[in-house]
């Protein structure tokens, strides 16, 4: 069953007998809002999506799981992204609250996007103070607040759960990027450092991932932010972990069309979440 609010989410509900897992695909949104600009081509506009991850990870139903994809674009707000992690200078006006701008946010890849991946300006102009709160109260907080619902509800459920956040990323480090010109491996799965999940659950991902071959890196190039953050407790059996996919995998990234690798990889991500639904249920 798919749940809609237009512009917002689409909700796909278990199909399969539920299990502890719940699966957010929230930085792959393409309906962009009209009242959406840019400078830049839409070519490059498009290039900072992450395409294809709601395809990928299609299956979570089927495992038992909960999906929850973000409609809208992370270049409108990026809801992987802390609310003051925002750059002063995109804002035309004083910000009400102190800002708190990571180094990658003021090398543009904040709440706001400043520049693209490739460092081009993503904003014509600095934006007003109300125009950013209206992105915030209609866009970033609904999507967080419904995440967040389905957080607690399959905890409460369950007494645990797998959380896993979604993304994919370029096969090497753009120039705004922490690895900048350096390949990449097939998956980065991360933690925070330890913080949002269990040894156990990165462990079993890894070794499971690399059991068919795939090469997989931990919390490099990175780490994990926002999406995982909020909701990873161990201690309290909430495993987050922040999931890449190389795009080499699965798409050509000159034409943004899927390449044959795609059916093989949706083939094993299927796998993947049958074999975390089993462990986390097991563990209930």
């Amino acid at each position: 069953m798919i749940h809609a609010v237009p512009g917002l989410f689409l909700r796909f509900e278990p199909a399969a007998p539920p299990a502890p897992l719940v699966v957010d695909v929230s930085r792959s949104g393409r309906e962009y809002p009209k009242e959406y600009r840019s400078p830049l081509p839409f070519t490059t506009v498009h290039d900072n999506v992450s395409m294809y991850v709601e395809d990928l990870w299609a299956g979570t139903p089927a495992a038992g799981g909960t999906l929850l994809y973000c409609c809208f674009p992370n270049t409108w707000v990026d809801v992987n992204r802390n609310e003051a992690d925002m750059d002063p200078a995109v804002v035309d006006g004083e910000w009400p609250r102190p800002l708190k701008p990571t180094a990658r946010t003021l090398e543009g890849l904040g709440l706001i996007k400043t520049k693209s991946r490739y460092g081009e300006p993503f904003q014509e102009r600095r934006l007003t103070v109300a125009e950013i709160e209206e992105r915030l109260a209609r866009y970033y907080r609904p999507y967080h607040a419904e995440l967040k619902r389905l957080v607690d509800e399959t905890h409460a459920r369950f007494g645990v759960l797998r959380q896993i956040s979604c993304h994919c990323m370029s096969a090497v480090g753009a120039p705004t990027h922490p690895d900048a010109g350096k390949p990449r491996a097939d998956f980065c799965i991360s933690d925070l450092h330890g913080r949002t999940s269990s040894p156990q659950t990165m462990a079993l991902i890894a070794d499971t991932l690399k059991g068919w071959g795939y090469s997989v890196s931990v919390n490099e190039p990175y780490v994990g932010n926002e999406l995982i953050g909020r909701h990873g407790d161990p201690g309290r059996g909430i495993d987050s972990v922040q999931i890449e996919i190389n795009k080499k995998l699965f798409m050509d990234t000159r034409t943004f069309r899927r390449t044959a690798g795609f059916d093989r990889l949706k083939a094993d991500l299927d796998r993947l979440l049958r074999v975390v639904a089993a462990d986390a249920l097991k563990r209930a």
